[in-house]
């Protein structure tokens, strides 16, 4: 990204050395005129309400008594709220203070640049005056310098630290430390530096010649393109097609398993019942008159006939649903070979199949 930084009086030509020959003494002036400018073409304020003023009056009252008791920390934020509420050059004039004793010079330098801009009492104004150019000297100077081509983008931004630069152009007055100057415009790459600016008196210039436009994305390749195209329904197996194939498969096993157990059970159990019936039954061919524990087996051999018969009639319903999913699974989709037979029930049969 083309930028400059520059340090000192004369590492720049035509930039830091010629403000460094202008001397300290007109930047402010220069400075004071683009603000009194601003402020004459700004459209009014709006009139605070009578709430707003009661407000502001009362943090300006309790800043002050934090003052007098030697608290700017917790007085300067009261006295900037006053200062929203109720602009007044009585207000700014007591922040430039407060920052000034909190270690805040370069804030307080722009506010008492601002009240002496602002031309009212001749005391203030001359003590605001004084005290900017006793600041002056304590702090460095940073100019953000912008190329006419720069200037000329549509919705250009320039900011510094996150906020927008007040006057580019113009050496201000900077907290010592690391400051980042950043530009934006719609369509174009921003620009960001970090800078340092640490020593009193010194002039650092950053200077933004040109924001490259953003480079064209890359048109994906034909084959990407056929790639990424969406399958249509059919050509690929259906995730939740092929799992219910599978639940039914397993419902149809476990029925065939479950009906085979108690159709054993259910032969075994008559084959005790027919042996009993010999012995403990009067007419044994229709189990009739018969003592215990004969009725008692007979009973048994059904339930779990019973049991099996259901199990066989789930299971084949269970199989017969995995046919049909299996037979409309889409045509790319995996086929299992399937091999079918009968099996003969207790008190009926089952279609039994391997998939």
């Amino acid at each position: 990204m083309p930028e400059e930084i520059c340090r000192g009086p004369r590492r720049c030509a035509g930039g830091a050395g010629r403000a460094a020959r202008r001397g300290l003494g007109r930047a402010p002036l220069g400075l004071l005129a683009a603000l009194a400018a601003s402020a004459a073409a700004a459209p009014a304020w709006a009139e605070p309400t009578i709430a707003e003023r009661a407000r502001a009056d009362a943090l300006r009252r309790e800043a002050q008594e934090l003052l007098a008791s030697d608290r700017p920390d917790a007085a300067c934020p009261k006295l900037e709220e006053s200062e929203r509420l109720r602009p007044s050059t009585e207000t700014k004039l007591e922040l430039a203070r407060c920052h000034e004793r909190t270690g805040r010079l370069a804030s307080a330098w722009a506010l008492y640049a601002e009240v002496e801009a602002a031309g009212g009492d001749a005391k203030q104004g001359a003590e605001a005056r004084e005290r900017a150019a006793a600041i002056a000297q304590r702090l460095p100077r940073l100019a953000i310098l912008v190329s006419d081509e720069v200037k000329a983008l549509t919705g250009l931004e320039v900011a510094l630290d996150g906020a927008a630069a007040r006057e580019v152009g113009v050496a201000r007055p900077v907290e010592p430390g690391k400051h980042r100057v950043t530009a934006t415009a719609p369509g174009r790459q921003a620009f960001s530096r970090e800078i340092e600016a640490r020593q009193p008196g010194e002039i650092v210039e950053v200077r933004i010649t040109a924001l490259e436009p953003h480079a064209a994305a890359p048109a994906p390749a034909a084959a990407e393109l056929e790639r990424r195209r969406p399958t249509p329904y059919g050509q690929r197996p259906d995730p939740i097609h092929r799992n219910l194939m599978w639940v039914t498969g397993g419902l149809a096993l476990a029925g065939i398993a479950l009906g085979s157990t108690f159709g054993g059970l259910a032969i075994s159990t008559w084959d005790k019942v027919e042996t009993s019936a010999g012995t403990a039954c009067r007419n044994a061919e229709r189990y009739l008159d018969c003592a215990q524990p004969v009725p008692d087996l007979a009973s048994r051999a059904m339930s779990y006939a019973t049991v099996s018969d259901f199990s066989f009639i789930a299971a084949g319903a269970a199989l017969a649903g995995t046919a049909v999913l299996w037979l409309t699974l889409p045509p790319d989709g995996p086929r299992a070979s399937a091999r079918v037979q009968i099996a003969p029930g207790v008190l009926g049969g089952a279609v039994l199949g391997v998939f």
